[in-house]
């Protein structure tokens, strides 16, 4: 339960993001037409998502010096500045700086956490069948959708972020240094990627498998996707959450992404035993306005089959909002074991209320619940994570917008001999609100 006190100081932090959300504006991205008719463009935007935070804590997750199990913190979960366009009829290019979970655990302040370069990118169009590119990108990122997500438009408080932590190597949780092919084909688009991968410097060298440290291999990874209905924009490589009740999307994808060598344990006798990383994915994307009131469906489903090697788990915590040892086999803070060796499963469904017939009304009402279940070969029960919150976008369009989310999470204990099995369940609770253009 949270705590009086605590409670006092929450909803003040939440009042002051309010106050913080009021100054947003509609407003689209800022283009610059280099030629007339928008063929050739450059375009600027940003994305801001502060978040105000309850969290029941993992055990032995500390605060400081302090063992706690519970806390609370503000966020700056995203912040986003970018730039792209065609600057011949050929040439494309995308700048993006940014920065991820500035919270108080950055015990040097947030003006030291300066803008990193998130993605760029030069990329050259030979058709919409074919172009070519390379950089720091998230066009090899992974097998689903949301592996390369378009986070001012997700649909959930935040991304399933599992189908990120599925690529052992990356920054900023999806993007890699990679040449990339991507296009139409009819009604399919795809995206294929050769990377070079980050080299981990962890070494956890132990009897179930955990990722080497010696110098990785290339990485390869792909996505095919079919769309039965609208096509969706391969611009950059980030997917929508939801359009809003704007298109009609229907799709179906496959993905794939493998890395030889990339995990090792030991074996009985003590010598290593090397593991492929192999990962395959299938999900369902759909989207659509069910009335000429505007109001929409917004569904999603996915499955992962995953092989990192004997019994590989890993947690997902993003932002951690406190600190631990690596004994803890949930992750500290708020994490939970979503990543593993075995199968996952998720699903996401929202409803976006029509628009309201006063012409001063323009906010919109989203609910949505989401579900996943990782049924990995470490753990003796599945994992099963579920969220259920609603969004409000202010204007009805991308823009402004406020997500209140509950999510419940699976706790697991620590197990010398055997399968790990659960013990418990926590919640986190977020507010957040998000500015955009």
């Amino acid at each position: 339960m949270i705590k009086s006190k605590q409670k006092s100081i929450l909803v003040a932090a939440l009042l002051m993001l309010n106050i913080f959300c009021a100054i947003g504006q509609e407003k689209p991205f800022n283009v610059i037409n280099l030629k007339p008719d928008g063929s050739q463009y450059i375009k600027f935007g940003m994305n801001l998502q502060v978040w105000g935070r309850y969290s029941e804590l993992n055990p032995g997750s500390k605060v400081g010096t302090n063992e706690v199990d519970e806390t609370y913190d503000i966020v700056i979960r995203r912040l986003r500045l970018q730039a792209m366009g065609m600057l011949t009829e050929n040439i494309f290019f995308h700048l993006q700086l940014g920065q991820n979970n500035i919270n108080f655990q950055q015990n040097s302040g947030p003006s030291n956490a300066p803008l990193s370069i998130m993605d760029a990118i030069g990329e050259y169009h030979f058709s919409d069948k074919l172009h070519i590119g390379g950089g720091l990108t998230a066009w090899g990122a992974g097998t689903t959708r949301y592996s390369a997500n378009s986070s001012a438009t997700q649909l959930t408080l935040d991304t399933p972020m599992y189908q990120q932590f599925i690529n052992t190597s990356s920054t900023f949780g999806n993007r890699n240094l990679s040449i990339y092919a991507k296009g139409y084909l009819g009604k399919f688009n795809y995206r294929a990627a050769i990377t070079n991968p980050y080299r981990n410097n962890v070494n956890n060298l132990g009897v179930n498998s955990t990722l080497s440290t010696e110098t990785p291999r290339a990485q390869y990874s792909g996505i095919l996707t079919y769309s039965f209905l609208d096509k969706e924009a391969i611009e950059d490589p980030y997917h929508r959450g939801t359009y809003l009740g704007t298109k009609k999307v229907f799709n179906l994808a496959l993905g794939y992404m493998t890395q030889a060598k990339a995990m090792w344990h030991l074996k009985p006798d003590a010598t290593v035993a090397y593991n492929d990383m192999k990962v395959l994915g299938f999900d369902v994307f759909y989207d659509s306005p069910i009335s000429d009131k505007g109001d929409a469906i917004t569904a999603y489903a996915s499955y992962n089959n995953n092989d990192y090697g004997k019994n590989y788990i890993q947690s997902v915590s993003t932002p951690n909002p406190a600190v631990g040892d690596n004994t803890l086999i949930n992750g500290s803070g708020a994490g939970f074991i979503g990543v593993g060796t075995g199968n996952i499963y998720y699903a996401q469904l929202g409803y976006l209320f029509a628009k309201s017939s006063s012409e001063t009304k323009k906010g919109r009402f989203q609910p949505y619940v989401a579900t996943q279940i990782a049924a990995l070969d470490a753990l003796e029960t599945p994992m099963t994570m579920y969220e259920i919150g609603a969004n409000y976008y202010t204007t009805g369009t991308f823009g402004p917008k406020f997500s209140l989310n509950y999510q419940n999470r699976a706790i697991y204990d620590k197990s010398l001999v055997g399968k790990y099995t659960q013990s418990d369940r926590l919640g986190t609770v977020v507010l957040q609100c998000q500015v955009s253009f």
